[in-house]
């Protein structure tokens, strides 16, 4: 930091983080920490780790607090306030061996107007899609309050993905992703039927939307069905057949031709029945005069 700046210029705050949780983690067992620490900064205040707690229902969770007590930002020639990062790296260990899940730049200048509210942020430079919520409360001590900040780095997500990938529980989180949206992972019947439901315009042979999607995901077609087990299309692909059929079977007592006006030929030939049940009358041909 260049120390020719005025003093005013450099307005010092105080910054309270909060590292409540990992959540989404792919993992059963095993053990979860975070190591955090502000960029270009040698102070002792101003790097820490959590403890490692066990992966419970892939989730961990700290509720860690830490307080840095002096961090100079620096006012730009524009008004804006500069960037200060924050840095955290994610480490599971399991059998000795630890592996870093992903990590977390959070610059703190965002933060400095915001009201301290848990935030969720997918990591990154990560191959899993775990987050991690947490809680910046910037507190200003000395120096201009005549400054602007920089927006959040990332758009905000609507609150209802949440309970895609974390906690249906949390509405009162953000989600916040700082290079790219969040994808849902996971499509349960559960959110199926929430969706579908509301828009369900039951026509003529289908299920009601419940019945639908349960018979979807039980591995059937989603379609109504009578007593034999068919479909209205089935049935009706079924009943067009026997018609066409029926006209040309000996002993049906009805007509010698197809719908479409073909001869059978072995109604026309008798040297074509190579056959006869015992005990069983004779077929008769064509209509039988009454």
């Amino acid at each position: 930091m260049n120390v020719l700046i005025p003093k005013s210029r450099r307005p010092k705050f105080a910054v309270k983080l909060t590292i409540h949780d990992l959540a989404n983690i792919p993992l059963v067992s095993g053990f979860v920490f975070v190591r955090w620490h502000l960029q270009d900064s040698a102070r002792g205040d101003a790097r820490g780790r959590t403890d490692k707690v066990p992966i419970k229902d892939h989730k961990a969770i700290w509720n860690y607090e830490r307080e840095i007590a002096r961090v100079r930002l620096v006012i730009e020639k524009d008004g804006m306030l500069s960037d200060k990062h924050v840095v955290f790296e994610v480490v599971s260990e399991h059998a000795g061996e630890k592996v870093e899940l992903g990590t977390l730049q959070l610059n703190i200048a965002e933060f400095v107007k915001e009201k301290p509210t848990g935030r969720r942020y997918l990591l990154q430079d990560s191959k899993i899609n775990s987050t991690i919520k947490i809680t910046l409360d910037c507190r200003q001590l000395s120096g201009d309050a005549s400054f602007s900040t920089p927006p959040l780095s990332s758009g905000q997500v609507f609150g209802g993905i949440t309970g895609v990938i974390a906690e249906q529980k949390e509405k009162d989180d953000t989600l916040h992703v700082p290079s790219q949206l969040i994808v849902a992972t996971q499509a349960t019947p559960s959110l199926y039927r929430k969706t579908l439901t509301a828009s369900w315009q039951r026509q003529d042979g289908e299920l009601p939307a419940e019945e639908c999607i349960e018979d979807l995901f039980a591995g059937g077609d989603g379609w109504a069905k009578d007593g034999d087990g068919l479909t209205k299309g089935r049935r009706a692909a079924v009943e067009t057949a026997l018609q066409d059929v029926v006209g040309t079977v000996p002993g049906a007592g009805v007509g010698l031709k197809r719908n479409n006006g073909e001869i059978m030929g072995w109604a026309e030939r008798d040297d074509l029945q190579s056959w006869k049940i015992a005990g069983r009358r004779a077929p008769v041909y064509g209509h039988q005069s009454k």
